[in-house]
């Protein structure tokens, strides 16, 4: 219906609470009720989105890798590989009317006062899964249930006694453009990998008392449907034609340009191929023109959209005791170990302004304390959903080259790393290790009985064989 505005101005009705009620009254309560009932709608989807992310049970599985680890972080990229075998992206009821999600593992790497512990948390339900995954690739690796270690930091700030520094990082560029890979650390002379975990386990294993640092990658596994904006940025920087065409319109124009190509050859005499007549308007491919650079840029788009992507939360928390608390220690050298993933022509890393725990002016300690709550927040509940946006995609290489297992020569004093190798039953020889922190107790269960490191074993004790251990 036509809203004929001149008539009300030429009354002289210029109110416009009055217009408004007048648009509304003439047809425009149907715009009202479809945005009311949409409303309605988002509102309850997001309700029954949170209702099946709470019905999910989560645990957290602590990885030990025994010290000789000798496999490459192509084995990594296998264990994220099988990870994506979760995607599933649900019926149309299921997602709309019961809430259905993409379910999320979430890699952590955690330090507390200097103890390194690998974590995975995953659905109950793909326990299985994690499991056959990393023991596919480690056989001697060691798996066991845990604790939640951050429910030991309160919720509550500003606070009299902690102190927090987090934030999530996010892509300089298009997240198609790869990030520093694993492959680019390798000495060209030498032939000697220079593993990047080093650094960062190093900086973790510098905490003192009452510090702890958390670094969380929250995937998501997702469809090949980003791979298409890889594509097409490709195809813009070496120059090719691009077709905007609907795919389903394809076949039509193919067969109207072949009759148009046919008569085109017949008036010239056949002097024209339909072939030539075809291509008279495509832009020719200039990827022979690139600089050497350029077309690095080309290939390593190209290697990033060839492997299975997952969409990446990545954040950083450092927690500590106020008398304790030190940035110089807890987050720069972290920080730092970050940086060896950028590059400059491709893409990098850095910190998200809007969630990394820095203000400044007006009400800086109520908008800090704001901003410290929902980093921990978003942490503990390892959501993707939370923060700023739902992330980026990274491809297994470049989880892989961010979250893995030390390699041997890797000599971290904290590491926790299984001490001998699996053998035969019996083993129930006791062995030293570190005394694990409360926070990363291993979770009892009415089936496990709790273990204690360090524990003396009473010698009335029955035998246990390796199954039961690994039970």
């Amino acid at each position: 219906m036509a809203i004929d505005f001149t008539a009300l101005t030429s009354l002289g009705i210029t109110n416009p609470l009055f217009i408004t009620w007048w648009i509304f009254i003439n047809g425009g309560w149907v715009v009202f009720v479809v945005l009311f009932i949409a409303g309605l709608f988002i509102m309850r989807l997001e309700n029954a989105r949170m209702r099946y992310r709470r019905s999910i049970k989560y645990i957290l599985l602590a990885i030990d890798i025994p010290k000789e680890n000798e496999q490459s972080l192509k084995a990594v990229e296998q264990i994220f590989a099988q990870l994506a075998a979760i995607e599933s992206k649900g019926t149309l009821y299921e997602r709309l009317w019961e809430g259905r999600v993409q379910l999320s593992f979430s890699l952590e790497l955690v330090s507390i006062e200097g103890y390194i512990q690998f974590i995975i948390r995953t659905p109950e339900e793909h326990r299985d899964l994690v499991e056959a995954a990393v023991y596919a690739q480690y056989p001697d690796a060691e798996i066991t249930e845990v604790d939640d270690y951050t429910k030991a930091i309160p919720e509550i700030f500003p606070s009299k006694e902690y102190d927090l520094w987090g934030t999530e990082l996010k892509l300089t560029k298009e997240q198609i453009y790869p990030i520093r890979t694993y492959m680019n650390f390798e000495h060209t002379l030498t032939q000697t990998f220079a593993d990047p975990m080093a650094s960062i386990l190093e900086a973790l294993s510098r905490l003192q008392d009452g510090e702890q640092v958390w670094v969380q990658l929250v995937i998501t596994p997702v469809d090949s449907s980003w791979v298409r904006a890889g594509e097409y940025r490709v195809k813009k920087l070496i120059s090719e034609k691009i077709d905007k065409r609907k795919n389903v319109l394809a076949p039509v124009t193919d067969i109207v340009r072949g009759f148009g190509d046919e008569a085109l050859n017949q008036i010239a005499g056949g002097a024209i191929s339909g072939t030539e007549a075809s291509k008279k308007d495509e832009a020719p491919s200039k990827i022979q023109f690139l600089s050497p650079g350029a077309k690095n840029v080309v290939e390593a788009i190209q290697d990033k959209i060839s492997k299975i992507g997952f969409k990446t939360k990545i954040r950083i928390i450092y927690v500590a005791r106020k008398e304790n608390f030190n940035k110089n220690r807890g987050v720069n050298p972290i920080m730092g170990a970050m940086l060896q993933y950028n590059t400059h022509n491709l893409n990098a890393f850095k910190a998200h302004k809007r969630t990394r725990t820095k203000t400044n002016y007006l009400r800086a300690r109520q908008r800090l304390a704001i901003k410290q709550k929902k980093i921990l927040r978003a942490f503990k509940k390892r959501a993707n959903y939370l923060g700023i946006g739902y992330g980026f995609v990274l491809n297994i290489e470049e989880l892989a080259s961010i979250y893995h297992f030390p390699i041997m020569e890797i000599t971290a004093p904290l590491v926790q790393k299984t001490e001998i190798k699996k053998g035969g039953p019996p083993s129930t020889l006791p062995r030293e290790s570190l005394v694990t922190p409360p926070a990363l107790k291993i979770k009892q269960t009415a089936e496990k009985p709790a273990v204690f490191h360090n524990a003396a074993i009473p010698e009335n004790l029955p035998v246990e064989t390796e199954k039961n251990q690994n039970e």
